[in-house]
């Protein structure tokens, strides 16, 4: 569902007809407004962490992707919140070398260590680095698994993220209704959008069919660790 989609399914249900507002009007800013309040919501639901909003570095617009000579501190990704794994650098013969990831407290404990390790600084405001313990080879790719946050679309043909947009279209009605001061209508599509929200997290827990519902131990499947080892 794209952004134009949104505006207009929500114009429908809450107005009965098709006369969306145009981008240049306040009912469009506020509807937008109430979209971003729903992405929130959905976001911040307690427990959950969307599928969605894995990704890692390879499919991010910013951050650096190459290793540089005589360099440990790089920069990530924007959206980036924190890590979900390895941290992996890989050269021109897709040869992969895998860092452990240390807490910053952690990792004094390794400094001029030969350690294949890097660790993770920095805030939202001032932007995310990781800093590898030990210097890198220079013009490897580096890549890692991360969890962002979710994106929230501005122009008319940005698609929302969450697997049911209708959730955002349902919350949305549910505050123009309160606003009215339409309270049952406000409970009816609140609950529509409560639904929705628990159908996406009965799916984003259900593993695929037929896979092992494990988290695997690298070193245990490559035959390097284990029980007795």
């Amino acid at each position: 569902m794209t952004l134009a989609n949104y505006q207009d399914f929500l114009h429908s249900l809450y107005q009965g007809d098709d006369d969306t507002p145009t981008s240049s009007e306040t009912d469009w800013d506020v509807r937008l407004n109430l979209l971003y309040a729903a992405i929130d919501a959905w976001d911040n639901e307690q427990g959950v962490l969307w599928r969605e909003l894995w990704t890692n570095l390879t499919a991010a617009s910013d951050g650096t992707k190459t290793t540089v000579a005589s360099t440990v501190d790089y920069d990530m990704p924007t959206n980036f919140r924190f890590l979900g794994g390895f941290v992996r650098t890989t050269d021109s013969s897709d040869a992969h070398t895998y860092w452990d990831v240390l807490s910053p407290q952690k990792s004094e404990l390794f400094k001029n260590e030969d350690v294949t390790a890097a660790y993770v600084t920095g805030n939202k405001s001032t932007g995310f680095d990781i800093h590898f313990l030990k210097t890198p080879i220079a013009g490897h790719t580096i890549n890692y698994p991360y969890y962002k946050e979710p994106s929230k679309p501005s122009e008319t043909t940005d698609v929302i993220e969450m697997a049911d947009p209708w959730f955002a279209v349902y919350f949305a009605l549910s505050k123009l209704h309160e606003y009215d001061g339409e309270g049952d209508r406000a409970s009816s599509a609140l609950a529509m959008a409560q639904g929705k929200l628990a159908n996406m997290k009965v799916r984003n827990e259900m593993p695929p069919s037929y896979q092992d519902n494990y988290v695997p131990d690298r070193d245990t499947e490559l035959g390097r660790g284990g029980f007795g080892k």
